[in-house]
């Protein structure tokens, strides 16, 4: 394999009377290199793609055999099985051509979403928040800011070499891989900014390294708060300290370790908006219904009462929804030690509900609950009001 321009006619080389042939890839100790390509490593990220998408594909083919995967077992699965390969080599093929990343980053969500039982349109930042798993940008990132580390700490005498080389190249103002990590950690959605004129030190790297988790916490908060689509979740964010510390914004949550699988779907779709009901059903059609007439299925005369995730839950007053609901609270009372009819005349039903949600001993019985409601709504079609004179036709 040769790099730059290559002339006319290739010149014969030998070792120990063997011709050796010139190839256009190669793979050296895991990492494919292409010297006929403007990124040297896009055949790496191919090719690391393609083998985290056939082992993701093979740990959940688990689940032909034993059922619904736990997500403690699937998270451990994609840690252990598909992580390794999405993140080969991040210390030497840095990620500074989208491009290429977007290989890896198609298989890692397409596990994640698989992991908690969502659907391809599904919102992408939840897929983080609610499972602790860093995105794989950030993930690659990460290890090589842990990677210089070693390198300032141990010194092993060539890859030190090598760091000290590319960092006086790039004095020199020409490209090397200390000027890629510079670009690498700039074009992260919440830049880190890291002195290219200085030789890092532990200090300087550590520094990084915090900002870098900082960085992701923004983005994830920044995110969930942005998009109409998360108010649940919004109101988790709302509630932290800001700025928001990383470990409150991405964790795995409770509520993943309810024992049913479609108890537990059903309140990960809830919070994530890939549910049954209107604000999100209606929002999906061409064209979208506008919020106002998204007019709750069950209180098809009230105009104000828009088919939300609190007023389902919490709100309506149709027959069906109130029965399941008080046999809910009924089941759930203990818990709260009596205290749950004051709680939800206290507190607002964006507040109550996050009540029940931080409960950990509520968790499957709301689970269930959700889960029930998701029936009901699937058993009735969603009205359907064909412009703003059906609406206000509607009773106050």
């Amino acid at each position: 394999m040769a790099f730059g321009p290559l002339p006319h006619a290739l010149p014969i080389l030998t070792v120990e009377g063997d011709q050796v042939a010139f190839v256009e890839t190669a793979t050296y100790t895991g990492t494919t290199f292409s010297s006929t390509a403007r990124d040297i490593f896009v055949h790496h990220y191919t090719a690391k793609a393609k083998s985290a998408r056939n082992i993701a594909n093979a740990s959940l083919s688990l689940e032909s055999y034993v059922g619904s995967l736990p997500a403690s077992i699937a998270t451990a699965l994609y840690n252990a099985r598909v992580e390794p390969h999405l993140t080969m080599s991040c210390e030497v093929a840095l990620d500074v051509r989208p491009s290429s990343l977007e290989h890896l980053e198609r298989v890692q969500t397409a596990y994640l979403r698989r992991l908690l039982g969502l659907g391809p349109r599904s919102q992408l930042l939840p897929l983080y928040t609610e499972t602790g798993i860093w995105p794989i940008r950030y993930r690659r990132a990460a290890l090589v800011l842990r990677y210089l580390v070693y390198l300032l700490h141990t010194r092993p005498p060539l890859p030190f070499a090598a760091l000290q080389e590319s960092w006086e190249i790039a004095q020199l103002g020409h490209t090397s891989w200390w000027t890629d990590l510079i670009h690498v950690l700039a074009n992260l959605p919440v830049p880190v900014q890291m002195d290219s004129h200085t030789f890092p030190t532990l200090t300087s790297v550590a520094n990084s390294r915090r900002a870098l988790e900082s960085s992701l916490a923004l983005y994830l908060r920044d995110g969930i708060l942005e998009s109409e689509r998360l108010p649940i979740l919004a109101h988790r964010f709302r509630r932290m300290t800001s700025p928001p510390r990383l470990a409150e914004a991405c964790r795995p949550r409770s509520y993943l370790k309810v024992p049913s699988a479609a108890h537990r779907e059903a309140l990960t779709r809830l919070l994530t908006s890939e549910h049954p009901f209107a604000i999100e059903t209606l929002r999906r059609t061409t064209p979208p219904v506008p919020r106002p007439r998204r007019i709750c299925r069950f209180c098809r005369t009230k105009r104000w009462a828009v088919e939300d995730e609190l007023h389902v839950l919490l709100e309506c007053e149709h027959e069906r929804l109130s029965q399941r609901r008080e046999s809910f609270y009924l089941s759930v009372a203990p818990l709260f030690r009596g205290d749950l009819g004051r709680m939800r005349h206290r507190l607002s039903s964006q507040a109550f509900l996050d009540a029940l949600l931080n409960k950990d001993t509520c968790l499957s019985g709301l689970a269930h609950y959700v889960y029930d409601l998701f029936e009901i709504f699937l058993s009735v079609p969603p009205l359907l009001l064909s412009d703003d004179t059906a609406l206000v036709a509607l009773a106050e």
